[in-house]
């Protein structure tokens, strides 16, 4: 049995039985790991108070080859995330983004600390937006693409502007619009999409409509290049939310 200190985000929380919960971690010394929590006793339960989803933590963890769950010895908040519980917008965007990293960071065996702090550093700055908010999770989902070896190479040819559709699959710009592919008006806007930043998504005027095909798009690409990547059960919440609670904040 082994101790290992590391900071760490917190993905998703799962009941395990009545008394126990798994709440998975991605932290940066060990990568993706799933730990044990009690649901009982004081004690335990300010434990959990720490461990809400997208939270990053320090955390000390029990290890044992002979057990597929960790435990927590102790665990101290680093960077809560308190907008979630003030910004409907916000708040709709932490139920996407805590799926979405649960779902691609769970298959992440081995710890990447470069992934690990470009996640930790977005969601700090996302934490503090005062505009640009309705935008960030599609700049998050883009400039993530690298870090995963699968950013888009767009082709240096003029196809762009007659007609063509691009691929999403095979990256590349067809005559004809087949499955998976932009429609030719969407192609033109791809290269101007694709230079967004933290620094430049306010100034994306996109309407709620939009955001949604662009999110569409986004979640297809990593599912046709990341084939262990799953559909994503929230997006009808983020959806319902979204025309509730929706605040464009530029």
């Amino acid at each position: 049995m082994g101790y290992t200190t590391t900071p760490a985000l917190v993905l998703h929380r799962t009941r395990y039985s009545d008394r126990y919960s798994i709440v998975h971690l991605y932290s940066r010394e060990i990568g993706y790991v799933g730990t044990l929590v009690p649901e009982t006793s004081s004690r335990k339960n300010a434990v959990r108070e720490h461990l809400r989803p997208l939270a990053e933590v320090e955390i000390t963890l029990s290890l044992s080859p002979q057990r597929d769950l960790a435990r927590i010895q102790e665990v101290h908040s680093l960077h809560p995330r308190h907008a979630v519980h003030t910004d409907p917008a916000k708040g709709a965007q932490a139920i996407f983004l805590s799926e979405f990293l649960y779902r691609i960071l769970s298959t992440t065996q081995t710890p990447d600390e470069e992934l690990y702090d470009y996640i930790s550093s977005s969601l700090v700055l996302w934490e503090g937006l005062s505009r640009g908010v309705a935008n960030f999770h599609l700049c998050f989902l883009l400039t993530l693409l690298p870090y995963f070896g699968i950013a888009p190479d767009l082709p240096d040819d003029e196809a762009r502007g007659c007609g063509y559709c691009f691929s999403l699959q095979e990256q590349c710009y067809l005559p004809h619009r087949e499955a998976y592919c932009l429609s030719p008006e969407e192609t033109q806007h791809l290269p101007l999409f694709l230079r967004m930043s933290y620094y430049t998504m306010h100034g994306f005027a996109y309407s709620r409509q939009q955001r949604g095909v662009i999110l569409d798009y986004l979640l297809d690409y990593y599912r046709l290049h990341l084939h262990s990547f799953p559909q994503l059960k929230c997006l009808p919440i983020l959806r319902q939310l979204g025309q509730s609670a929706e605040r464009e904040t530029r």
